[in-house]
């Protein structure tokens, strides 16, 4: 393996003078800047490629200058899994073949994000390499069929030496992130918090791969072990102004010294544009371009919608960005209608027939933050207009959602505070935040296999369809305060325990039996079962909310899921005849379902993510 000499946490070749960041507790933070040329993917499925290539031009002593087209035919050879474009073996390998200086590499995989870089910071300042992250496996740029995106980081920023210590807070992360040349979006040198780079940074998410529920980067050289943690990010609340949110960009550049970064060196000679408010409800940020001539821009500081907290800068191609009536007349074109003199409204309130306001999608597909699409709304019909005035006539996945932050997490309670998922892999009880979705405290349950779970009378209920039991925990100790028997209706037969619920008085649960599918109210003291109506699908999870049942009707993989309300009444059918359907769901597997007071919350098992939904309450029959 061929080692460097170690500087001052900085390669030479990177004009960057900020030697001594300071915190608000006036302490130099740790930090590792590499000069790592930026490039573009060559083809839709070349991200992989693409940061291989960035990578090899990064190492700090002999660079490799490889074709794209040559390190796409080593990621071939050497891969080892066909799920992916290019999978962690086949980056590996091309990095390893194509650039003997690269040493060993190893595959880094997993479960928990801060175990992985905690060993992305350490190695980095032992090697001054860049490395190759797996940053999420959703499509990305318009190109649904490739559902991976590796990036480059290229520089780390900690409050301490990883070296020396095994925790350490992640204060940022700048790395540069990929994007089809002249197919999409302009690649982007990104500079982010470790609270944004959390945020975006997701488990592999591929059925049958080794690296299912993990975090995978391909760093040199193994074996270490520590954690670098950041803050959880605020994802909703009540939204700061543009000007607000301009003089917390314009704070940000000479609190954080970013014209001492040699990639936003620009932000010196530059003035912010007007702010762009993008995901008003959830996840809301601002984008303020900066720009020196006042129309075009090179670089862009993006800052929480709900609290201003800076969360990233980054550097692009030089970019106009097209405005509200820009994108309402490319939809309009789109779908040939005119009316000239109809009024625009940003956001309104309620909409009229032209409207048009600022996305970012999230979930099934990935775009960039900086190049947000514009939703245009013409007499009912939705379209989305990229910043290329590209329209698309049918959106990405609009849906919020929270992270489980869990690796194959089944049920979901809510404890008027808290959520709680239960973690399989682990065996782990986790309790999350409502906001932000991070964990707050774990809990060891002793169970063979949860499917579902709620909340009610001080207790966390589970089923443990494994052991054939319904297990009362107390959510402050984790201790077992009660076993009952999990008993089914006989006549209804029995698959799968998938939903649980309290209403107060007594426990409610769904079993799949196929056609014979049922809900039953279940006496808390006894598990005896109380009364049992069928459901009328396959269901996916139940609560109760003022005496109406809601459940989770699962068609299969093909058709959307949907909720359905029912009144809770004495006699069955009258309560089935209450039944009507109040949202489809775009959850890849559904698999249970609680209301926090505000929002419906949705437990997507294969993306790891809660789902929310807002509903006003449904008229029943």
């Amino acid at each position: 393996m061929k080692t460097q000499k170690k500087s001052l946490t900085f390669t030479a070749g990177v004009l960057f003078t900020w030697l001594l960041v300071m915190n608000v507790n006036a302490q130099p933070l740790h930090s590792v800047m590499l000069s790592v040329p930026a490039a573009q993917e060559e083809a839709l499925n070349w991200c992989g490629p693409a940061t291989a290539q960035m990578v090899m031009q990064g190492y700090p002593s002999g660079a490799c200058t490889v074709l794209q087209e040559d390190i796409w035919a080593k990621v071939l050879l050497n891969k080892a899994e066909s799920l992916w474009d290019t999978d962690p073996a086949g980056m590996r390998g091309a990095m390893k073949d194509l650039c003997p200086p690269s040493g060993t590499w190893s595959v880094y995989h997993k479960t928990d994000p801060a175990e992985l870089m905690f060993r992305v910071a350490y190695w980095m300042t032992k090697n001054h390499y860049p490395v190759a992250i797996v940053k999420d496996t959703v499509a990305h740029n318009t190109y649904a069929a490739h559902e991976e995106h590796w990036v480059a980081i290229r520089g780390i920023i900690t409050d301490a030496d990883p070296t020396t210590t095994t925790s350490v807070t992640l204060e940022n992360i700048w790395f540069n992130d990929p994007s089809p040349l002249n197919l999409g979006d302009p690649a982007v040198i990104r500079f982010v918090t470790g609270t944004e780079w959390y945020a975006e940074f997701q488990p592999v998410t591929k059925v049958g791969s080794a690296y299912h529920g993990e975090y995978v980067g391909v760093i040199e050289p193994p074996v270490i072990s520590g954690l670098a943690k950041a803050k959880a990010k605020i994802l909703y609340g009540k939204l700061i102004g543009a000007p607000e949110a301009k003089k917390y960009a314009i704070r940000w550049v000479k609190e954080k010294q970013l014209t001492n970064i040699v990639s936003y060196k620009l932000l010196a000679n530059a003035q912010p544009l007007e702010p762009m408010l993008v995901n008003e409800n959830y996840n809301g940020y601002y984008l303020v371009p900066f720009s020196a001539d006042g129309k075009t821009a090179q670089i862009a500081v993006i800052v929480n919608a709900y609290n201003g907290d800076f969360e990233e800068v980054g550097a692009f191609a030089p970019t106009t960005y097209i405005s509200q009536d820009e994108a309402v007349v490319s939809a309009r074109q789109q779908v040939k209608l005119s009316k000239p003199g109809e009024k625009i409204g940003i956001n309104p309130q309620p909409e009229p027939p032209v409207w048009a306001k600022l996305i970012h999608p999230q979930g099934e597909q990935v775009t960039s933050r900086y190049f947000p699409l514009w939703q245009v709304s013409i007499s009912g019909q939705t379209f989305a207009v990229s910043q290329q005035k590209h329209v698309f006539t049918r959106l990405p996945r609009l849906q919020p959602y929270i992270p489980a932050s869990a690796v194959e997490p089944q049920g979901l309670a809510w404890d008027q505070q808290h959520l709680w998922v239960f973690e399989s892999k682990t065996r782990q009880l986790k309790m999350l935040d409502k906001r932000s979705g991070a964990p707050l405290k774990s809990l060891p349950l002793e169970a063979k296999k949860i499917t579902a779970s709620s909340f009610g009378g001080g207790n966390l209920w589970f089923a443990d369809q494994g052991a054939m039991k319904i297990l009362a925990v107390n959510p402050q100790t984790g201790a077992l305060t009660k076993t009952l028997p999990l008993n089914y209706p006989q006549d209804k037969g029995f698959k799968e325990v998938t939903g649980m619920a309290w209403d107060g008085a007594n426990l409610w649960i769904a079993i799949a039996a196929g056609f014979s599918s049922s809900i039953n109210q279940i006496d808390p003291s006894s598990g005896e079962i109380k009364r049992s109506i069928f459901a009328e699908c396959d269901p996916r999870g139940i609560d109760i909310v003022d005496g109406v049942l809601y459940s989770i009707c699962y068609n299969g993989t093909h058709l959307p899921a949907k909720i359905d309300a029912r009144k809770i009444m004495d006699k069955e059918f009258e309560m089935l005849r209450s039944r009507v359907f109040v949202a489809d769901l775009e959850a890849k597997d559904p698999g249970a379902l609680v209301f926090d007071g505000e929002d419906f919350l949705v437990l997507d098992r294969r993306l790891s993510e809660i789902v929310k939904i807002h509903l006003s309450t449904p008229k029943t029959k």
